[in-house]
């Protein structure tokens, strides 16, 4: 199970290296198949990964037995099942690990990153054709950033990687994008920069603090040992929300909550389909993820005190104001975008119910509008490709001469809308249910986004693939060369659709897969007020320190 822990993060990297020390020797035709290669074995071991897992994680800890031996302390909220450490850093008074290890959560994440990749690929493959091995490596590149967040349990190395996502899709956008595609990036860049720095602050002074407590903790960026002691020693109230504020800042951005989302919509319109599919499928869930996997644990009292008036709040406004900017768009992939703010907002309001229900839903939540906006943005694509327009009023009936992407598009609007049946309805009204729970009114706020996302999504639809048959001129092109989805078209969307039908109908062994690890976090939170008082003594913690034995 390590190994496959390794692998998945290393032959991806190990591609993009790949493909640029050949990059001028390498035709596009070549730089294609090395990419779909690579994209693909890396897919194949998330799935084994996912499946080994599911196999000997949740199931062997539902029936009382250990899947293996632990080296996290028993009391810690975060219990990583698979594990990897090796020493890095050891200054003697602070000692930094490589700590990889994965969750319930995470490999769900991995699992989707690596599904996403091999899309993203496979969409691109007739529309980059200008320098393909730079497209390709840096593609690969920031799939290795993502997942390395994924798997990453160690605060130093959480943020390298977080930090290492911004370069690949920074030039992703600058070279392969749009007409503004230099402006997108750089703000882009800027925005999302300028929040991860807060954060490293945020970090940098907590690492310190914590050191300098005379603590036996010589590895305080290590993070079930971190959270460990935390527990025992809770910070006292002011830092505690201070530390809360600026860690949340490159969350807050990244996500985006309002109003810090402005980047977002300009982003996604420069970029290529592919740069789409992965922003919005995987890299915005970084926000999200960075809530429940640092904030929640290390700032509880912050959470409860914050989370809910300020950014449930802020989650709420998001949803209503990311599904009206939506229904003013005319270029469709600046509707899909904006459906982005919209559905993170459901992921936020989820987040911060902070019961059972609402994480739980923000975690399906994460990843069902990974899929689905995923695939609207691959339609979107197929759609530009045929066309080169984006423009809803010059496109018209094109379902009676697109019937294949007519009838997906459909398919993924229900689910991306919430149809019961389907993988969207699942996730939002568990993060509602859950949110009714703590604020009955942020949740009926929250509804009337579902109202609108039928609004401009089902209007989308029947302006640009019913009625009568309207099509942009496109110069010396026949009619006969506009032809419906080809076979690998269809092979890129397919895993996304079957997946959005899948989740809806059996949400279960999903649901199983990341229960335990939620309820970690909840009883993180749950139990708060009864914890010890700030300014108690100070209690040693557990060292992680030698990696686990995992069990295939």
């Amino acid at each position: 199970m390590q190994a496959l822990l390794f692998l998945v993060l290393i032959v991806p990297a190990a591609t993009a290296v790949l493909l640029m020390l050949f990059r001028s020797s390498l035709a596009v035709d070549n730089s294609r198949w090395v990419a779909v290669c690579g994209s693909a074995a890396t897919l194949l071991l998330s799935v084994f990964l996912l499946a080994s897992y599911h196999a000997t994680g949740p199931a062997a800890l539902e029936s009382g037995r250990e899947p293996r031996a632990s080296s996290a302390p028993a009391e810690a909220v975060i219990r990583p099942k698979i594990e990897y450490v090796q020493p890095w850093l050891d200054t003697g008074r602070l000692k930094i690990e490589l700590y990889f290890g994965i969750d319930g959560i995470s490999v769900t994440m991995i699992a989707l990153t690596a599904l996403l990749t091999v899309s993203a690929v496979l969409i691109s493959w007739e529309a980059i054709r200008d320098r393909a091995a730079e497209f390709y490596a840096a593609l690969l590149l920031l799939q290795t950033g993502l997942i390395g967040v994924f798997c990453s349990f160690d605060l130093l190395l959480f943020y390298v990687f977080f930090e290492m996502t911004l370069i690949p899709l920074f030039f992703l956008i600058a070279v392969w994008g749009g007409r503004d595609r230099k402006w997108a990036a750089v703000k882009f860049f800027l925005y999302t920069l300028a929040g991860s720095l807060v954060t490293l602050s945020g970090l940098l002074y907590l690492v310190l603090y914590v050191s300098s407590q005379g603590v036996p903790l010589k590895n305080p960026t290590n993070l079930p040992a971190l959270t460990a002691w935390l527990k025992q020693n809770p910070l006292p109230e002011a830092l505690q929300t201070a530390l809360f504020l600026a860690v949340s800042a490159g969350f807050l951005i990244k996500v985006p909550v309002f109003p810090f989302h402005t980047w977002l919509p300009l982003a996604h319109v420069e970029a290529p389909t592919a740069g789409s599919i992965v922003l919005a499928g995987v890299l915005l869930k970084l926000g999200t993820y960075g809530f429940l996997r640092l904030c929640l644990p290390l700032f509880p009292d912050a959470a409860v005190a914050i989370g809910l008036p300020v950014i449930g709040l802020l989650s709420v406004i998001g949803i209503i104001y990311g599904s009206l900017c939506a229904l003013a768009q005319s270029d469709i992939k600046k509707l899909v975008a904006y459906s982005s703010v919209a559905h993170l907002g459901f992921c936020m309001l989820g987040l911060f119910a902070l019961n059972l229900e609402g994480i739980t839903g923000s975690v399906l939540q994460m990843i069902n509008h990974g899929l689905s906006t995923g695939a609207l943005f691959i339609i979107v694509g197929m759609i530009y490709e045929r066309y080169h327009t984006r423009e809803m009023s010059e496109l018209g009936g094109l379902a009676s001469k697109l019937p294949g992407i007519g009838i997906s598009m459909v398919f993924i609007s229900m689910s991306s809308i919430g149809l019961p049946g389907l993988n969207g309805f699942i996730g939002e009204f568990l993060s509602l249910a859950g949110m009714f729970k703590a604020n009955p009114l942020y949740s009926a706020l929250g509804t009337t986004g579902v109202i609108l996302g039928a609004w401009y999504l089902l209007t989308a639809v029947q302006k640009v693939f019913f009625g009568k048959l309207r099509e942009p001129h496109h110069g010396d092109h026949g009619d006969h060369e506009i032809e419906d989805m080809n076979a690998r078209e269809f092979l890129a969307l397919f895993p996304l659709a079957a997946l959005c039908l899948f989740i809806g109908i059996r949400p279960g062994p999903l649901m199983d897969i990341i229960r335990p690890d939620v309820e970690l976090v909840v009883d993180r939170i749950a139990h708060v007020s009864a914890g010890p008082v700030p300014g108690a003594p100070v209690q040693p913690a557990a060292e992680t320190t030698e990696p686990a034995q995992a069990a295939l």
